[in-house]
């Protein structure tokens, strides 16, 4: 056991947290945020890693939710497009970044261009006055000029506008940071197994992961942002009130940019359902997704469905049909769940809003599902507010303050930076600096990890002691990004034996003598 977590668990016996967050997805790490900085003695517990949910299997775009203007979800779609302006500018901007769509349209399409511009100019409009850019007409030969491998017949022209994408693990990691900065506890591999009211709270009992050692803690008050399992958290705690939520499925595919050669971001209607998709470059990769069904399976353990990725690839070969890219192109495949609010009372996943919902109970216990990465932080304010002024009236404490920047975000890239500094701030904004001087002290830090990913050592040795790093897959998944940036086997291979040699040297060094 790392001492970090060794230390809260023997602070336990003797403590009593004011908030303890269930969930560390983007809610989750949102509210232990929030929480810490006004004052609030907070902890967050996750079952698993950090993110390793829907957090971090989004199609990586931070929008303002255009696609939900046709169901007319005004008020969403303003909200998140005032808080996609201030990650972009203020609290994240070393991992959010602007992002240009084209929107191609062709003759019998399902969609006329005219009321598309609508619908995009309604959406420039939600966004004043924090908008990001305007959208324009593109003629045909403007769109095959940007993008050459698009299907030129029946072409008419297209659209293009502006939106926000970003790595949505590397946002919760450093939106945690900031939280326990703030004084705020931090447990992955932590599970929830039962609660008991006491007189001034609850009793929590819990179990850590990685030893099966069962702990107690106690809290005056429970947040249930369990995203998709807030409905089992619901019944662990006893607690009357459910969402009646029905969960979605998001299947995103993953190809290199030889394979499937875009220059930009794409957005392009499947012609069988209307629905809008995207391919979205990282690096060398395109990601492309993603797929809205209803999932009924194990939220612990989603499978791909063959449907799904039948559904993407037939509609990126409609688009692009000298790719003609197969199962056998496929780098990585990955599908997230998504709780929706509403879905199971007839709606279909498409309708179903994406608004968050808040439960709260007389007891002490608050629950948040539903909503989009984009609004997380106005959904943290939200349940923070709640709390405050159900439970802690009598409390003097600080105003919201998260729309500041978030670890990583407070200065931009110098000028002079050196070009390693600079290919590491694009994921770790300022604490770059920190893994360039682990490289200044020991220059082996810098060589690649594999050949031709875009990872050095240094980010290993510094995710280790600085990112709640437990597992290998925490680091590879969900610190580095590997499943996004770089072929995962390679690097499985290369990490596996570093990481046990790291943690038995651990394990030695914590070993009385």
């Amino acid at each position: 056991m790392n001492d970090r977590r060794q230390r809260i668990f023997d602070l336990w016996p003797s403590h009593e947290y004011d908030v303890l967050v269930v969930g560390g997805g983007i809610t989750g790490a949102g509210i232990a945020r929030d929480a810490a900085l006004r004052g609030l003695r907070c902890a967050v517990i996750d079952k698993g890693d950090f993110a390793s949910g829907t957090s971090s299997k989004s199609g990586k775009l931070v929008h303002g939710g255009a696609r939900y203007l046709k169901h007319f979800h005004l008020r969403l779609v303003r909200e998140a497009c005032r808080e996609r302006s201030l990650l972009l500018r203020t609290v994240a901007p070393h991992i959010i970044r602007p992002v240009r769509f084209v929107l191609p349209f062709y003759a019998g399409g399902r969609t006329p261009r005219w009321l598309a511009a609508l619908g995009l100019a309604l959406y420039d409009l939600l966004a004043i006055p924090r908008g990001i850019g305007r959208f324009h007409f593109l003629s045909a030969r403007e769109v095959t000029q940007a993008e050459p491998a698009l299907d030129k017949a029946n072409l008419v022209g297209g659209l293009s506008y502006w939106d926000c994408a970003g790595l949505d693990f590397r946002l919760v990691i450093d939106t945690l940071k900031s939280a326990e900065a703030a004084g705020a506890h931090l447990l992955n591999y932590c599970e929830l197994q039962h609660l008991q009211r006491a007189q001034s709270g609850f009793e929590v009992g819990v179990r850590d992961v990685p030893t099966g050692k069962k702990l107690k803690l106690r809290s005056r008050t429970i947040v249930n942002a369990a995203g998709p399992w807030a409905d089992d958290v619901q019944f662990r705690c006893g607690a009357a009130q459910r969402f009646g939520m029905r969960n979605s499925a998001g299947v995103h595919l993953m190809f290199s940019r030889q394979r499937l050669p875009v220059n930009g971001t794409l957005a392009l209607e499947v012609p069988a359902d209307g629905r809008m998709i995207y391919a979205v470059p990282w690096g060398e990769n395109v990601l492309v997704g993603t797929t809205d069904t209803f999932f009924d399976g194990d939220l612990d353990a989603p499978v791909v469905m063959a449907e799904a990725v039948d559904y993407l690839l037939a509609a990126v070969n409609r688009y692009l049909p000298h790719a003609q890219v197969a199962e056998q192109d496929i780098l990585t495949r990955f599908i997230g769940v998504r709780p929706l609010i509403g879905s199971d009372r007839g709606k279909s996943e498409d309708q179903a809003p994406r608004d968050d919902k808040i439960l709260l109970q007389a007891d002490g216990m608050v629950s948040i599902t539903g909503g989009k990465l984009t609004t997380y932080r106005a959904m943290a304010e939200k349940v923070v507010d709640l709390l405050i002024d159900s439970f802690f009236r009598q409390r003097t404490l600080a105003p919201c303050g998260t729309a500041s920047p978030i670890s990583g975000a407070a200065q931009r890239l110098p000028k002079d930076a050196s070009p390693r500094v600079a290919a590491l701030w694009e994921r770790y904004g300022s604490n770059a600096w920190r893994i360039d001087e682990l490289i200044e002290n020991s220059p082996e830090l810098g060589q690649p990890i594999v050949e031709g990913a875009p990872f050095v050592w240094g980010e290993a040795v510094y995710a280790l002691h600085h990112e709640y790093v437990l597992r290998p897959e925490d680091l590879i998944e969900r610190r580095l990004g590997a499943f996004v940036l770089a072929p995962q086997r390679a690097l499985r291979d290369a990490i596996g034996p570093w990481f046990e040699s790291q943690v038995n040297s651990r394990t030695t060094e914590e070993s009385p003598a």
